[in-house]
């Protein structure tokens, strides 16, 4: 089997789209970070906290007499953060999921790093996309599946050597763009805001918690992984169902819309969501312990079924 996955990794990599697709994903962080630098307000930060919150508690107190309101707990979330700011004299954003409009933060690298998945996770699911379908759908599209076929391998082999190939790659190419924004952030608003640390609020505690940037960037990335790992499955088991690129990428890509909808998420609070992120600062209420081991059954699951569908498909005669 590993000679079989170095191969799809040797596949991969010599295709030049997937080059391409990293350039304009550098692309798009680029144009997004020189924005965002061009429209920093030059104001004083610690004047522009006290406004927002100011602004915001005045907001909060005459909450219900707005017919357009905002998220209640994103107004608590953000007044807390912005409380923490003014009593620990902070000269720069860490306001993560929200900013009270009327007084905008400027922003440096490490508060565009904390915000990498919420702003960026869309390029990450475009290349996984572009990841299993060349791995599985183009192969059967243009009929190269039939020569693994004829070689002394399972089927059973052959298929799990291709979702491993296709996790790990989408994987390996979702550090690369997080490391891209990383480098970007530090030419652009530079080194010094790393050493900062990651400050977040807490909705299960309604505490203020800190830690190492760089500590917080990685566990936010691994309680993306079954994210990264079910939403490539899905697109898989599209594949190998349908034999259709553009049905499958069209159906991923609803239920990936669909999956970042808040009427989605208000539904699953208290079942199971698979953005493990969701629950380390409560922001969905649940067990994390239980979605992990949800997590790890539906990718099974996932798994057997295109597992199952694959031995049975008669490839050869399509």
């Amino acid at each position: 089997m590993v000679t079989l996955i170095k191969n799809e990794f040797i596949k991969i990599f010599k295709r030049k789209n997937i080059y391409i697709l990293l350039f304009l994903s550098m692309l798009v962080l680029l144009v997004y970070n020189l924005y965002l630098k061009s429209i920093n307000p030059k104001e004083d930060i610690s004047k522009l906290y006290e406004s927002a919150y100011d602004s915001d508690m005045l907001y909060l107190e005459y909450y219900e007499n707005f017919s357009e309101k905002e998220d209640y707990s994103t107004i608590v979330e953000r007044i807390n953060l912005e409380k923490y700011a003014i009593e620990n004299k902070i000269n720069y954003n860490i306001l993560l999921n929200s900013e009270n409009n009327n007084s905008n933060i400027p922003e440096d690298a490490r508060i565009l790093l904390m915000r990498f998945f919420s702003n960026f996770e869309i390029i990450i699911v475009f290349i996984i996309i572009y990841i299993a379908s060349s791995i599985f759908l183009e192969e059967f599209q243009n009929g190269t599946i039939k020569n693994a076929l004829v070689k002394p391998h399972k089927r059973v082999t052959i298929i799990l050597s291709k979702l491993i190939a296709s996790i790990i790659i989408s994987l390996i190419l979702a550090i690369i763009i997080v490391l891209l924004q990383y480098l970007l952030g530090d030419i652009i608003y530079g080194f010094d805001s790393y050493s900062l640390e990651a400050i977040r609020y807490n909705f299960a505690t309604e505490n203020i918690v800190t830690m190492n940037l760089f500590t917080y960037i990685l566990i936010i990335f691994c309680s993306k992984i079954p994210v990264f790992i079910i939403f490539s499955l899905i697109i898989i088991l599209l594949g190998v169902l349908t034999n259709n690129i553009p049905i499958t990428i069209l159906i991923s890509l609803s239920l990936y819309v669909i999956s970042k909808l808040e009427i989605f998420i208000n539904s699953v609070k208290n079942i199971y969501y698979w953005d493990l992120s969701k629950y380390l600062y409560g922001e969905i209420t649940g067990n994390l312990a239980m979605a992990i081991f949800i997590s790890i059954i539906i990718i099974a699951v996932l798994t057997s079924a295109i597992t199952i569908i694959f031995k049975r498909k008669d490839i050869v005669n399509e």
